[in-house]
């Protein structure tokens, strides 16, 4: 009798446990939209980003929905060390650094470029080395919690437009909303990923 009313039982559980499982609606997929880069905000950075370097070597363009500081290499660094940061333009990279550790809703991406005048392995240490100088301006400032990244990107993207080859090396400084920095560095990493398959193999 015992045996027969526990076969009973384990039948009853195992069919409603079944029927909860059958009748249970599947979740819906939810997918995270990134907010839009508002007009405000690209204004109110601008005016910002043009004063504090103003006076110095450096310029200003926008590149959709990003400013980029684009800081040329023979006015940034020593032409005897070249990844060392000349002292004329601490100041204004200071600034800038104090700028966005004070704006917790932006990131930066920082570029190192070069021209193509050297093999892949010197155009990706040279461009590393120089952006992780100007990388260390920021952290010195504050601008940590993964609101920085810096990548080495050889001679991949020169300039289409340049009356000297040397004009090239530069460093660009990404200034961009910190919820679409992901997408920033997304647009970059696989050609670094690449350049540093081609430097292991010279």
């Amino acid at each position: 009798m015992n045996r027969k009313f526990y076969q009973w039982a384990v039948l009853l559980t195992c069919s409603a446990l079944a029927a909860c499982s059958s009748g249970k609606k599947p979740q819906p997929v939810v997918y995270l939209e990134r907010p839009a880069v508002t007009a405000q905000w690209m204004s109110a950075k601008e005016m910002q980003l043009r004063e504090s370097i103003k006076g110095s070597p450096f310029t200003l363009h926008q590149h959709g929905s990003a400013w980029v500081v684009t800081a040329p290499a023979q006015l940034l660094f020593n032409p005897d060390r070249p990844a060392l940061l000349l002292p004329a333009v601490l100041r204004p990279l200071t600034k800038m650094a104090k700028l966005m550790e004070g704006n917790p809703d932006t990131a930066v991406l920082i570029l190192g470029h070069t021209d193509a005048s050297s093999n892949d392995r010197a155009n990706h240490t040279l461009s590393t080395d120089r952006a992780r100088s100007v990388a260390s301006i920021f952290s010195l400032s504050g601008l940590n919690g993964g609101r920085m990244t810096r990548l080495g990107m050889g001679s991949l993207y020169t300039l289409p437009t340049v009356t000297n080859a040397a004009q090239n090396h530069r460093v660009e400084i990404i200034i961009t909303p910190r919820t679409h920095i992901q997408d920033v560095i997304a647009e970059y990493r696989p050609a670094h990923v690449r350049l540093l398959a081609l430097s292991a193999t010279h």
